[in-house]
């Protein structure tokens, strides 16, 4: 096989990701304040975000499958970034919370649908020793875009007098031009032994991946919507002028570490990286929930885009080191399934603890979740041996 057709694939999955970033975050920050002005209240909001993420995911274990199977992974990367592209601008119309709701969950849907076959397609594009790097280059690509999101959104509401709703409607563009971006993506085909970082063939059996997906769901039980980070800003005196700001402050950190942590992740090991974002995403959270000015939660929002640049792609790449070709978007799918049904029970506590004891102990409570899942996946590898050949 020629490399400069699997490599291209970094690239041009960059660029899908960049525009539908750029789509998807002119709406989202917009989001928790909308809701807000149509009669929710954050046990509404994180129920909707809950139900979302949740439901949606569970798709994704079913279309990781089937893109395994059919051997297909630009279709469903296709289909993926249609759905969403045509869900978020129908917000436009939306004015109670039951249609936001819906507009939610198509959108999840259409990312249930692409993202394990995106992330199937660009393991296999690269070799073994650059995985880390690939996977945190497509990640800084999407920050870029969610970086230029929150900025589009603010000049569409300078310029039409704060209105939101066109806001959403607009969003529809950048989503267009991901769906272009997605044709110049091409197939791969991969010979599982020559990965020589994957463990064994996918299955119940592959300890190390279902001990990474256990601990992570436990830890995504302490990771709830980014909705209610926005509100706790809000709460703190941060004005809806500077909603998009913050986020992008945010991104801007995101979009710096995501490339740094994936390169030193293929020199030094995932690893040490993993462990070092769970522990520090419960001291950032920890910070949250006491934080009692505001300058210090902007340091925060950047401090948090930080714990994903740490995470993100090094996750990705840890799956690919754990799972042979043929069954990464299975086992993608099933991450993310997993993830995504934590979700729910994360956004729902998490509403449900601010509306009855407040934001301070909602966050502890979150951060306690993370520690948990922290500790089943260093004592995971306390105990367990590294395999000699693969060093995972």
């Amino acid at each position: 096989m020629k490399e400069e057709k699997p490599k291209r694939n970094v690239l041009i999955l960059g660029l899908v990701s960049l525009f539908s970033d750029l789509s998807s975050q002119m709406v989202y920050p917009l989001i928790p304040e909308f809701l807000v002005s149509i009669g929710a209240n954050k046990s509404i909001i994180g129920l909707i975000e809950g139900i979302a993420e949740s439901t949606a995911s569970i798709f994704r274990t079913v279309f990781g499958k089937l893109s395994d199977k059919l051997k297909k992974r630009k279709l469903f990367i296709f289909l993926g970034y249609f759905l969403s592209a045509f869900s978020r601008p129908l917000l436009y119309l939306a004015n109670v919370w039951t249609f936001v709701l819906g507009v939610r969950f198509s959108d999840r849907v259409g990312k249930a649908i692409r993202n394990p076959a995106r992330d199937a397609l660009l393991s296999t594009s690269v070799n073994a020793s650059e995985k880390g790097r690939a996977f945190g280059f497509q990640r800084a690509m999407d920050r870029v875009g969610a970086i230029g999101g929150p900025l589009l959104a603010m000049l569409i509401l300078a310029l039409f007098n704060n209105n939101v709703r066109f806001v959403f409607l607009l969003s529809i563009i950048p989503g267009v031009l991901t769906i272009f971006f997605v044709r110049f993506a091409k197939e791969t085909r991969v010979d599982s032994k020559s990965d020589s970082t994957a463990v064994q063939k996918y299955s119940l059996r592959n300890a190390p991946f279902i001990i990474f997906l256990i601990s992570n769901i436990v830890f995504t039980l302490g990771n709830s919507s980014n909705v209610f980070l926005i509100l706790r800003a809000r709460e703190a005196g941060l004005t809806i002028a500077m909603i998009p700001v913050i986020w992008i402050v945010y991104n801007i950190f995101c979009t710096l570490s995501s490339p740094v942590f994936g390169s030193l992740s293929d020199k030094i090991g995932r690893k040490p990286i993993i462990i070092s974002s769970f522990l520090y995403y419960s001291v950032v959270y920890l910070l949250f929930g006491i934080a009692n000015n505001l300058w210090l939660i902007w340091i925060l929002f950047g401090a948090y885009g930080i714990y994903y640049g740490l995470s993100e792609g090094v996750f990705r790449a840890y799956i690919a080191d754990l799972v042979d070709p043929e069954n990464r978007a299975t086992a993608y799918g099933l991450f993310n399934t997993g993830i995504g049904l934590a979700l729910f029970p994360a956004s729902l506590i998490m509403g449900t603890l601010w509306d009855r004891f407040g934001s301070k102990w909602a966050f502890l409570v979150s951060a306690g979740f993370s520690l948990l899942g922290f500790l089943i996946f260093l004592i995971s590898l306390l105990l367990r041996k590294p395999n000699r050949k693969t060093g995972v």
